[in-house]
């Protein structure tokens, strides 16, 4: 049967929200179901979150009351670096991906002086409705690492070290999103302590974790990492589209849509191991029927 807007939009929404609720049941929200298999980026969840508000309220209630109880976790610098190309105008959709109203709340709840973050703080409950992060969970490798080196570049930087092997300061920065002196002298630092190896490669130097440095991990968490920000930001605009004018209801948009960040859509599907089609095959709006039905189960696969 031709897949339909309406038929794309309900397949979209049930994958991507139940993506964002196993990561958020990981970290400690309460609510039925499996939990997270990749490591988790925080802020790039709560911007995922905060994308998806208006249509899952119970969600964004969930996870308001869990940054106002474990606000400590979240690196806020970073997440305002991180949230430039959600709350922007977006340059394919011409308006944010996050409503004012919801990047309001998130940020009112995490200012430490807030009296919104502070009555959310003493309404949360604990128990059965939010538990404290349990770090050595696999996909909490990130707040593990922080739990140690501290809410700065540290811990993403080790992050990117474990899952890619090495890297030079511009490229670690870029991914990390950190300042690139920033991130240089820090990683210099780690090789003149012997933390790390340093090694030349043309004009460029190349960090890497040394062999042996994985041990401070505990032996039931891998390094097995996702980089989040770029898959919540084309599923992000997937997302605002089926649920906005003009291109709810218009195949014919949401088809060009599709067409415009192929390529970042076809790193996603192989990663998931699903083949999308090749929008030069299939003019107009018969990409869409083609696409919709892939595109709805990537989700689904992390």
């Amino acid at each position: 049967m031709k897949s339909s807007p309406e038929q794309f939009r309900d397949s979209l929404r049930e994958s991507f929200l139940e993506l964002l609720w196993r990561q958020w049941r990981t970290l400690g929200v309460a609510s039925h179901g499996a939990d997270a298999a990749l490591a988790i980026d925080l802020e790039a969840l709560i911007l995922a979150t905060a994308a998806t508000a208006g249509q899952d309220g119970r969600l964004w209630n969930a996870t308001l009351r869990w940054l106002a109880h474990f606000r400590e976790w979240v690196n806020g610098a970073r997440l305002k670096r991180m949230a430039a190309p959600f709350t922007s105008p977006d340059e394919l959709l011409k308006k944010p991906l996050i409503k004012v109203d919801a990047w309001r709340q998130a940020c009112a709840v995490l200012d430490p002086d807030s009296p919104t973050r502070m009555e959310r703080a003493r309404n949360a409950k604990t128990g059965r409705d939010l538990q404290p992060p349990r770090l050595r969970k696999p996909p909490l490798l990130q707040l593990f690492l922080r739990g140690i080196f501290g809410v700065n570049a540290r811990a993403e930087l080790i992050l990117f070290l474990l899952a890619e092997g090495e890297g030079n300061s511009n490229q670690i920065a870029r991914e990390t999103h950190y300042d690139q002196k920033n991130v240089y002298v820090l990683l210099e630092r780690w090789a003149g302590a012997g933390f790390i190896d340093r090694k030349k490669r043309g004009k460029q130097n190349l960090y890497s974790l040394k062999p042996g440095s994985k041990a401070f991990l505990p032996a039931e968490i891998g390094n097995k990492f996702w980089s989040w920000e770029p898959f919540f930001l084309s599923f992000g605009r997937l997302f605002f589209a089926v649920h906005s004018e003009p291109w709810r209801n218009d195949a014919y948009l949401l088809s060009s849509l599709f067409r415009s960040i192929h390529h970042d859509l076809l790193t996603l599907a192989k990663a998931a191991g699903i083949v999308l089609p090749d929008p030069q095959l299939l003019p107009g709006e018969d990409l869409f029927a083609a696409m919709a039905g892939a595109l709805a189960r990537i989700p689904d696969s992390f």
